[in-house]
């Protein structure tokens, strides 16, 4: 994409200093005023006027930019420059000056009506024409500028192409990097529940591994997309919580609410495991009574997810309240900016609770 752009612009560089070279050149041509036609021995003088132009342009554009300008060596460039172009300008001033001095003028002038035949008629209707030397440098400094102006605009629109690319690819490295976090941690959980459920029913196990082996498969395949069906999704997240269910007693409350109409959209996947496997972390007591609700809502635009569960962690647990949601406070960041709203509450009586609503 970078060796494109960098093409591309190459080629809209070339393209904008050819046109601005062939309007200067065809500029004599075009407002030219040449009653008798074209004087083409006037126009190439012109142009072998501005040839002395072009070597200026050459040297800035291929030697003092790259080499002096943007090396950072402003100073040196400015210096050589205008060095460049008074010491051309000087050399084209007395070139001039050479050709207009007289030889063998006659000590007497001729005769008045022989003088009027001998002089050559005024250029450009008895006006004064702009001297080769001070031409040369008008045009030199106007082309400088251009030149210097459309090189630096290449550079930077390059410099800014390049600083997307690297910011895109952090956030990518940054997105892959959260949601490869979070696959570790939910394995070590799911493989903890089955270790203890095969002393309890080793057909329930087995079934449990089969259920496990379709939740990696979706982790390793189906969540490495941008985005996923919202219904697969949720399939995914029944099957976490009906294999966390095989570990506990019904003396743990467990409630999983879904909709039955799930919509045909697309979210990010994986967004809400980590704040799920954060309730079975720490709202789940052996020796207390426990509770996890869990409940998507959906509408046109939104989907409403929250999670409530009694809360056995310590208080300094709390304020942290492990690496899932910190880990999904990251990915929201990246992905929806301020376009989403998560709210995490420890409310007085030992109850967690945390409410994400994203657009859909």
């Amino acid at each position: 994409m970078i060796k494109f752009f960098k093409f591309k612009m190459g080629r809209i560089q070339f393209i904008l200093i050819t046109l601005v070279w062939l309007l200067i050149l065809t500029v004599p041509i075009l407002f030219g005023e040449f009653k008798n036609g074209i004087n083409w021995i006037h126009i190439l003088k012109i142009w072998k006027e501005y040839s002395v132009v072009f070597v200026i342009f050459l040297i800035n554009h291929f030697v003092l930019l790259p080499f002096l300008f943007f090396k950072g060596k402003r100073t040196y460039y400015a210096l050589s420059i205008s060095g460049l172009v008074v010491l051309l300008t000087a050399i084209l001033y007395l070139s001039d000056g050479m050709h207009k001095i007289p030889q063998n003028r006659p000590m007497m002038p001729p005769l008045h009506s022989e003088s009027e035949h001998m002089l050559p008629p005024p250029r450009d209707g008895g006006r004064e024409s702009i001297p080769a030397y001070a031409n040369l440098f008008i045009i030199s400094i106007l082309l400088i500028g251009f030149d210097t102006g459309l090189v630096f605009s290449m550079k930077w629109m390059q410099a800014e192409q390049n600083k997307l690319k690297i910011e895109k690819e952090n956030v990518e490295n940054k997105m892959a990097f959260l949601q490869n976090q979070i696959s570790p941690h939910f394995f070590m959980n799911t493989l903890n529940n089955i270790h203890a459920l095969v002393d309890i029913s080793s057909e329930e196990a087995k079934d449990a591994i089969i259920k496990l082996s379709e939740m990696m498969s979706y982790m390793l395949y189906d969540s490495q997309t941008e985005k996923i069906a919202l219904k697969k999704e949720l399939e995914f997240i029944k099957s976490y919580v009906d294999l966390m269910k095989l570990r506990f007693t019904k003396d743990v409350q467990i409630i999983l609410d879904i909709p039955n109409d799930i919509p045909n959209v697309r979210i990010p996947p994986l967004l809400t495991i980590s704040l799920i496997e954060n309730a079975f972390k720490h709202g789940i007591s052996y020796e207390e009574s426990s509770f996890i609700h869990i409940k998507y809502q959906i509408d046109e635009n939104n989907l409403l997810f929250k999670i409530e569960n009694s809360n056995h962690a310590k208080s300094d647990k709390i304020k942290n309240a492990g690496i899932g949601i910190a880990n999904t406070c990251n990915r929201l960041n990246l992905i929806y900016k301020d376009k989403h709203m998560l709210t995490i509450n420890q409310l007085p009586v030992n109850i967690f609770s945390v409410t994400l609503n994203i657009p859909i």
